[in-house]
């Protein structure tokens, strides 16, 4: 009776994704794989990003499925869709590793870019995935410039570098007000050494002719003003230094 038992249960759980004599009904009953495939890619235009993941993962249970690269692509977008980022990247990955030398994996690179992109979070935490995204994103931008997923990624990395730029300059802001002078140069200066291009170098130059200022560095406030003058003349900060000037 007990090896009765086991068998049965055995061979449950070797359907359980075939058959309801265990309890769990068919998932897409009188459909093959291709049929599955395009409800899933009905889901996708439908944006039920649920039940198209649902229909690609079931899919790709089959190895011997003819598109399967892109079943595992329009898997990792409807996870991507459903803020599932860490699956998503995942199974961008995925693609890459398998089929690297496919349109998909085209795809699957700017997909990697935009999760880890989507998982940066505000500047006042870890900018661990920010920095992931950027090297990411720049190569994508570098491999595929001049075309629509080039400039997506190159978008991409430009938002995470300004986000870590800005960063810097808060840590800088902090240090700064703590009367830290030293440690609030090094991110200031880091800032706009690393980061020239962003709205935030102008702004750490004036915290800069701020800091020299006030430990005495004269000749160093003064060199500062005069780059922030010629290099951003347009900037708020260098306005800001103009008018104090003025009065």
């Amino acid at each position: 009776m007990k090896n009765d038992v086991r068998k049965i249960l055995v061979f449950c759980v070797a359907s359980s994704l075939f058959l309801a004599a265990c309890g769990r009904p068919l998932p897409f009953p009188g459909l093959n794989n291709d049929e599955v495939y395009a409800l899933g890619v009905q889901e996708m235009e439908e944006a039920r990003w649920s039940e198209a993941a649902e229909a690609f993962d079931f899919v790709l249970f089959s190895p011997s499925f003819s598109r399967a690269a892109e079943a595992r692509l329009l898997l990792a977008d409807a996870q991507y869709e459903q803020e599932l980022y860490i699956e998503s990247r995942g199974q961008y990955v995925r693609v890459i590793e398998r089929w690297p030398a496919d349109t998909v994996a085209v795809h699957a690179a700017l997909g990697i870019c935009r999760s880890l992109a989507a998982l940066s979070p505000i500047p006042e935490r870890d900018q661990t995935f920010t920095r992931q995204a950027r090297l990411s994103c720049r190569q994508v931008a570098a491999d595929f410039a001049g075309l629509v997923i080039g400039l997506t990624a190159s978008r991409l990395a430009d938002e995470m570098n300004l986000k870590l730029a800005e960063q810097d300059y808060d840590t800088g802001l902090h240090y700064l007000k703590r009367n830290l002078w030293d440690s609030a140069l090094l991110y200031f200066e880091t800032v706009w050494t690393e980061y020239p291009d962003t709205e935030w170098a102008p702004w750490a130059l004036y915290q800069m002719i701020e800091a020299f200022g006030a430990i005495g560095y004269q000749r160093d406030a003064e060199t500062t003003r005069d780059v922030l003058l010629e290099d951003y003349p347009d900037s708020d900060p260098a306005q800001l230094l103009l008018e104090d000037g003025n009065r």
